[in-house]
C-alpha cells in the first residue's frame, strides 16, 4: 500500500493540490494570517527549538489538530512565516537614489529584519524560498542590478554576492545576541566576567591586543555597524569596478568568452 504524499514544503503542496484545495471550506473561526502571525511571535520570544503545533495550538486557543487544514506539518509553519520576514526587508526602486543607495538600503533593511528575527538565520539555505515575498523581492533585486548594467550569470553573481555578506554578519550577530540574552548579560557584563581570561589569551599578541583594545573603546552596536558599512562599502566598490571594466570592454568580448 502507498503511504501518504509527504510534500517538503507548503509550497509544494499547495502546488500539488491545486483547485482541488481551493474549493474545500475552511474551518470556522482560524485562518492562516492569524496562525502565520502567532507562529512568529512564538518564534522571536522564545526561538526555533520552542515552536510546535501543540505550542501554537495551545497559544491560539485550538487543538493541534485544528491547524492541520491551514498546515501540515512544522516545516509548513517555518515557510510560512520566513516568508512574512521577507516581506519585511526595503528594497527601493533606484531611479533618483542610484543604485549603490539602493542596494545599501536592501542590506541594511535584510540585516535589521534578520536581527529582529534572529530565528532565521537557521532556516536561511536549508529550506526553499518560494513564497511570494520572497520571489517578489528576488525579482526587484535582480532587476535592480540588471538596470545598474550588469548582465547575464552577473546579475545573479552580484546580488548573491550582497546577499551573501549581509546575512554572514547577521548570523554571527544573532549568534551573539542570543549567546547574551542565554547568559542574561549585557555586552559589558560578558566581558567583565572574561578580562582575565581575555588578557591571558592576548599576551604576546600585540595586533590582536591592540584591535581589542580599540572594540572595548567602542560601544558594541555602534562598531558592529561600522564593520557592517565597511564591508557593504568595500563589497559595492569592487562590484561598481567590475561593472566599468565590463563597461570597457570591446563590444565583441562576450562572444571571446
Amino acid at each position: 500500500m502507498v503511504g501518504k504524499q509527504q510534500y517538503a514544503t507548503v509550497w509544494a503542496r499547495e502546488a500539488a493540490e491545486g483547485a482541488r484545495r481551493a474549493a474545500q471550506t475552511a474551518p470556522a473561526g482560524l485562518n492562516r494570517t492569524q496562525i502565520v502571525r502567532a507562529a512568529l511571535e512564538i518564534l522571536d520570544a522564545e526561538g526555533l527549538d520552542s515552536l510546535s503545533m501543540r505550542r501554537l495550538g495551545t497559544k491560539l486557543g485550538v487543538g493541534a489538530t485544528s491547524l492541520y487544514w491551514y498546515v501540515a506539518n512544522k516545516g509548513e509553519l517555518i515557510d510560512l512565516a520566513m516568508d512574512e520576514v521577507y516581506g519585511e526587508v526595503a528594497l527601493p526602486p533606484a531611479a533618483g537614489i542610484g543604485w549603490r543607495e539602493a542596494a545599501k538600503v536592501f542590506a541594511h533593511s535584510l540585516h535589521r529584519t534578520l536581527l529582529r528575527h534572529p530565528w532565521a538565520t537557521r532556516i536561511l539555505g536549508a529550506r526553499p524560498a518560494m513564497g511570494p515575498n520572497a520571489m517578489d523581492l528576488s525579482e526587484r533585486a535582480m532587476a535592480l542590478f540588471e538596470d545598474a548594467g550588469f548582465t547575464g550569470t552577473d546579475i545573479d553573481y552580484a546580488l548573491s554576492t550582497v546577499m551573501s555578506f549581509t546575512l554572514g554578519l547577521s548570523v554571527s550577530e544573532a549568534s551573539w545576541a542570543e549567546t547574551l540574552k542565554s547568559s542574561r548579560m549585557s555586552d559589558d557584563e560578558w566581558m567583565a566576567q572574561h578580562t582575565e581570561a581575555l588578557r591571558t589569551a592576548l599576551a604576546g599578541r600585540p595586533r590582536l591586543a591592540a584591535i581589542h583594545a580599540k572594540l572595548l573603546a567602542e560601544d558594541g552596536p555602534p562598531a558592529r555597524q561600522a564593520r557592517f558599512d565597511y564591508g557593504l562599502d568595500a563589497i559595492l566598490d569592487g562590484l561598481a569596478a567590475r561593472l566599468d571594466a565590463r563597461r570597457q570592454e570591446p563590444a565583441h568580448a562576450e562572444d571571446v568568452r
